[in-house]
């Protein structure tokens, strides 16, 4: 059995040093992206940045489209870590509600770059924002029948609100990302308006 250690140790060393290198790369495209874009980055750009040769890229990544395909996952997996702390912080419906829609718009504000490549390169991307967005509207919807059971939210079908509560976030964020004139809490201060009050003028109210 001991005669197996070193070998053992070697093959761990390896194994490390192989999640490394797949670290650095996502990172380096991160902050690729972030300098100049989806379509004028290169791998080699990539590799440079990571401190490594171009041939070590292809035996993490058969092209460039596959490691944002990766990047994009985690990037979903983050937000979705994110989304769920922001909702366990309450347990009051309407605060866990905003608390969750403000914790996407600053993400997205965070990560604006990868935001744009998702939305910009939709059919690449399609199956990973498909199956993501039904990962959220099935938490989203949970929390809207806590909310209609204990009257913080008007009676409606949870199921649908969610989806129309997602729609409008991904609608929203989709066209800021372009803007870069509006400030974030800016769109999260109109979208929980809009989301809490509607667009109906109270009547009675001060106009």
């Amino acid at each position: 059995m001991a005669a197996d250690t070193p070998a053992r140790g070697t093959g761990e060393r390896f194994q490390r040093q192989r999640a490394k290198t797949r670290s650095d790369l996502l990172t380096s495209a991160r902050r690729v992206l972030a300098a100049k874009g989806y379509y004028r980055t290169k791998i080699a750009d990539i590799a440079h940045d990571a401190g490594v040769a171009v041939g070590t890229f292809y035996l993490y990544y058969p092209t460039k489209e596959a490691l944002f395909v990766e990047l994009v996952e985690n990037t979903a997996h983050l937000l979705r870590g994110e989304l769920e702390s922001a909702r366990a912080a309450t347990s009051e419906p309407r605060l866990r509600a905003r608390a969750a829609l403000e914790t996407f718009f600053r993400f997205a504000h965070a990560h604006r770059e990868l935001f744009r490549i998702v939305f910009g390169h939709g059919a690449t991307f399609h199956d990973i924002i498909k199956r993501n967005q039904q990962l959220f509207a099935t938490d989203i919807a949970a929390n809207l029948a806590d909310g209609m059971q204990a009257r913080s939210f008007r009676p409606n079908n949870p199921e649908v609100v969610a989806q129309a509560f997602i729609g409008l976030s991904l609608q929203v964020v989709s066209w800021w990302l372009e803007r870069e004139d509006v400030a974030v809490d800016t769109v999260i201060e109109a979208v929980l308006d809009f989301v809490f009050h509607g667009i109906e003028h109270a009547p009675g109210s001060a106009s």
